[in-house]
């Protein structure tokens, strides 16, 4: 009769220990599902450029526009003086992105002939309206 008792016991800590493994399976096989990442991470993974130029797109201002210098390289202190002499100080937002290399500038208003001229003498200037 023992034996019995002890061979009932150890069935029913088989079928247990069984209906444990296969829960903490199925847990974890719904737990690492990595083909939907979150949409932050996603976010994340952007370049600093593209994530900069929605954060001024999410503003809705009526022109944008990113500045560069021609060669690429980093705008240095003189450019960045160049920039607040030669750009009106009404723009709502500037943003300086892509390991200092381009600024972007949120507008509601069209820069003056003047100062795109003044601009498009030292830089590219580019409109992302509506980009």
């Amino acid at each position: 009769m023992l034996n019995e008792m002890r061979v009932k016991i150890s069935k029913r800590s088989a079928i247990v220990v069984a209906a444990v493994v296969l829960l903490s399976l199925a847990v974890f096989n719904v737990g690492c599902n990595r083909s939907s990442a979150p949409q932050g991470a996603t976010q994340n993974k952007l370049p600093a450029f593209e994530r900069d130029l929605a954060s001024v797109k999410r503003n809705n201002f009526q022109k944008v526009y990113v500045i560069a210098r021609p060669d690429g390289a980093t705008l240095n202190a003189d450019d960045k003086a160049y920039l607040k002499t030669n750009m009106p100080i009404e723009t709502t937002m500037r943003i300086l992105t892509d390991e200092d290399r381009r600024l972007i500038v949120g507008t509601n208003f069209d820069l003056k002939p003047e100062h795109l001229d003044a601009l498009n003498k030292r830089f590219r200037v580019e409109d992302y309206t509506g980009r």
